[in-house]
C-alpha cells in the first residue's frame, strides 16, 4: 500500500482535531468555531540581540545553524511537496527561537538513528525530530526542552483485531525503529515472554508513514506513536484508522546540542522562554491545534521520570 500522503499545510491536522476531540482549539471570545479554526499565519519574530550574545562566538559569527532532523513524522517534522523544504510544528517552534537568537536555519533530514551521532561528531550543530527527552540521550546529548507528548496506540476503524495496548502478545505491531515507542514495545514482548504469553511481533520501519501504511494495508494490526502523530495518521488516512485507549507517559521532546555545548543548550533554552514570554510560542501551538503539548518553561536536561 502506498505511503499516504502528506498536506503542505496544518490546515488539514486541524480538521482532524476537531473530528476525533482529543484535542480542542483555543475558543475566540465570541464562540465562533469557524473563526478558531482559522489560526493565523506563524508570526514574524523579532531578534533579540541580548539574547544572541548568548550564542557561541563561532555559529553567531557563521550566522547559521544545521539541524539534523528525520523529516518523515508528520506533523511534528516532513516534506513539502517540493521534496526540499521541512515543515512542521517542531520547525516552527524551533526556526521561531533560532531566529530571536539572530541564527538563520539549515535543516538537514537524517536517518533518525544517525541524528544523535550526527551532532555527537559535530556534523549538525543541533538534533531535532520529536526526541523524546530521555536519561540514556542526555548522557550523548544536551537536551533542551520546548513541548510535550505521550504515546498513542491506533488500529483500523473498529480495531478488527481486538488489540489492548496493555495486553498485545501475540499481536502484529508496527513501530518506527530507534524510538521510544520501539522501546515500549519491546519491553511489552518481553513481558508477554517471562509471563508464558506469545511474544508480539514486531516489525519496526525506518519512519512512520511506513508503520502506519502497515495497518492500513492489514499487514500489521496496530501501531503506536506520538499523539500529534498518531492524530495525524487517523486524518491522512480518510477515517480508515482509530485510537486504541489513551495517551500515556507525557515527556517533554528536546533539541539536541553537542554535549559539550552546553553554551549553545543555554541560548537556546533562553530564547525559547523568551517566545513563551512574549506569545510567540502560543501562537505557533494554535496555528498546530496542539496547545494540550505547551511547557511552561524550556530547561537543559530536565529531570525525566524513566
Amino acid at each position: 500500500m502506498a505511503v499516504p500522503q502528506l498536506s503542505s499545510t496544518p490546515r488539514t491536522f486541524l480538521t482532524a482535531l476537531a473530528a476525533v476531540g482529543v484535542l480542542t482549539l483555543a475558543a475566540c471570545g465570541d464562540g465562533e468555531s469557524e473563526e478558531a479554526a482559522e489560526a493565523p499565519e506563524v508570526p514574524e519574530v523579532d531578534v533579540d540581540e541580548e539574547l544572541g550574545e548568548l550564542v557561541p562566538d563561532e555559529i553567531r559569527e557563521e550566522g547559521l545553524v544545521t539541524i539534523g532532523v528525520e523529516a518523515e513524522y508528520p506533523p511534528g517534522e516532513y516534506l513539502d511537496d517540493d521534496g526540499e523544504t521541512v515543515l512542521g510544528f517542531n520547525v516552527d517552534l524551533i526556526t521561531a527561537a533560532l531566529t530571536k537568537l539572530g541564527l538563520e536555519v539549515e535543516w538537514t533530514p537524517s536517518n533518525f538513528d544517525s541524528i544523535i551521532i550526527g551532532v555527537d561528531t559535530g556534523k549538525h550543530t543541533l538534533g531535532a525530530s520529536s526526541f523524546t527527552v530521555t536519561e540514556e540521550r542526555m548522557e550523548a546529548v544536551n537536551m533542551v526542552s520546548y513541548f510535550s507528548s505521550g504515546t498513542q496506540w491506533f488500529a483500523l476503524e473498529g480495531n478488527p483485531e481486538d488489540v489492548d495496548p496493555d495486553n498485545a502478545c501475540g499481536m502484529r505491531i508496527a513501530v518506527q525503529t530507534g524510538t521510544t515507542h520501539d522501546d515500549d514495545i519491546e519491553a511489552r514482548s518481553q513481558e508477554c515472554v517471562d509471563t508464558g504469553e506469545e511474544a508480539i511481533t514486531i516489525e519496526k520501519f525506518q519512519n512512520q508513514p511506513l508503520a502506519t501504511a502497515s495497518i492500513i494495508s492489514g499487514v500489521n494490526d496496530a501501531s503506536l506513536a506520538d499523539l500529534p502523530t498518531s492524530l495525524y495518521a487517523l486524518q491522512e488516512s480518510g477515517d480508515q484508522l482509530e485510537f486504541i485507549g489513551d495517551q500515556y507517559d507525557a515527556a517533554p521532546y528536546g533539541v539536541l546540542t553537542h554535549l559539550d555545548d552546553e553554551e549553545m543548550a543555554e541560548a537556546l533554552a533562553a530564547a525559547f522562554n523568551a517566545i513563551i514570554e512574549d506569545g510567540t510560542y502560543e501562537e505557533i501551538l494554535q496555528e498546530w491545534g496542539i496547545e494540550v503539548g505547551a511547557l511552561e518553561t524550556s530547561e537543559v536536561n530536565p529531570d525525566v521520570e524513566e
